[in-house]
């Protein structure tokens, strides 16, 4: 078997995707897997034209709206690639400055601010919450994975934020009912151990996938 590998099958009566784990993996070897099912018309995707299409050019894409956090690996690289500190970069210019007054480290968003033509700037770059989401059921088991990684990388983010001083954690302002809930996640992940691997690695190859499964998939 190999290390990593994608199936479909059925959730709850519909079509779905899973991941079987039978080896070591990193991050990066999920990300590799997962990439072309971006590209994937014969998927069933709730969003997309006809239900079967690409995700390029989707005009119902959650690049409109999405609440997101960065992981702290994408909000690095995103910075070196656009020569900021990440101070210049945690700023009013490319995240949201409410939120970053509220202690929340939530990107720009309607549209996001890397948003060109309906195209993302910054693909290759992009946090692990717009590469995970491709509208399509996913498998109980592999939903919590994803969930689980994208969450820690997050909470990493804020972390470091407050550790570095960009942030106040304590923040004021009005929050919203999202707002309340994203703030709760963030405290349950702040002392999850994998929170620690994302502050640790400097790429995602360093972050190994079995520390989110108890057990194999």
């Amino acid at each position: 078997m190999k290390k990593l590998e994608l199936y479909t099958g059925t959730e709850q009566g519909k079509p779905a995707i899973g991941i079987r784990l039978g080896g070591e993996a990193s991050i990066q070897d999920l990300l590799d897997l997962w990439q072309p099912l971006c590209d994937d018309s014969e998927l069933f995707k709730s969003y997309a034209a006809g239900n079967h299409a690409t995700c390029r050019g989707c005009l119902h894409n959650c690049c409109q709206t999405a609440y997101v956090i960065p992981d702290l690996i994408s909000f690095k690289k995103m910075a070196a690639h656009l020569h900021l500190t990440y101070k210049e970069f945690l700023s009013a210019d490319f995240f949201d400055a409410e939120k970053l007054e509220a202690g929340i480290v939530r990107m720009k968003p309607n549209p996001c601010i890397f948003l060109q033509d309906n195209i993302c700037s910054i693909y290759p770059l992009r946090s692990l919450i717009c590469r995970f989401y491709i509208c399509c059921q996913l498998m109980g088991d592999c939903e919590q994975l994803i969930y689980s990684i994208c969450w820690s990388g997050s909470a990493a983010t804020q972390l470091f934020a407050e550790q570095e001083g960009l942030i106040n954690s304590k923040g004021s302002g009005a929050l919203s009912s999202f707002d309340l809930m994203f703030k709760r996640l963030m405290e349950e992940y702040r002392f999850d151990p994998r929170v620690q691997l994302f502050l640790q690695a400097n790429d995602y190859y360093d972050i190994p996938l079995s520390a989110f499964t108890a057990a194999d998939i």
